[in-house]
């Protein structure tokens, strides 16, 4: 399901509608793909813990980074204190992913009739595939 974010109008693509997406581009059945992006998300997470650099050429790479402690101001007192060093997870865009977000492909909009049509499609070849048990 699509949502739309209120405070800056974008639409949200959720868990849900990306494994919908994926399956009716693949043909594979829901579960299936479902089982595919968890597996994507556990392997990147875990090489991307251990310190490794994850890269999708085109897409982007996930790495593990420092950052460096730093003094900020306490907004409770005033008083300066120090936040400390940590890792955080970063995220570079590769090439081909920049390039589409300068150059928009058009989505038509989905209304409630498409949908509708789509949803009963893959239901339907969800329960040939053997998903739909």
């Amino acid at each position: 399901m699509t949502t739309v974010s209120p405070e800056k109008n974008l639409t949200v693509v959720g868990k849900d509608e990306l494994i919908h997406q994926i399956a009716a581009k693949c043909g594979l059945n829901l579960k299936e793909t479902s089982k595919v992006i968890d597996a994507f998300t556990e392997v990147v997470r875990e090489d991307v813990a251990q310190g490794c650099e994850v890269r999708l050429m085109g897409f982007g790479t996930w790495n593990l980074r420092s950052v460096a402690a730093r003094k900020v101001k306490s907004i409770r007192g005033g008083k300066q204190i120090t936040i400390p060093a940590r890792k955080r997870v970063g995220f570079s865009v590769g090439a081909v992913l920049s390039q589409a977000a300068t150059h928009p492909v058009q989505r038509t909009s989905l209304t409630k009739e498409t949908k509708t049509s789509r949803m009963s499609t893959l239901t339907h070849k969800a329960s040939k595939n053997g998903a739909m048990k």
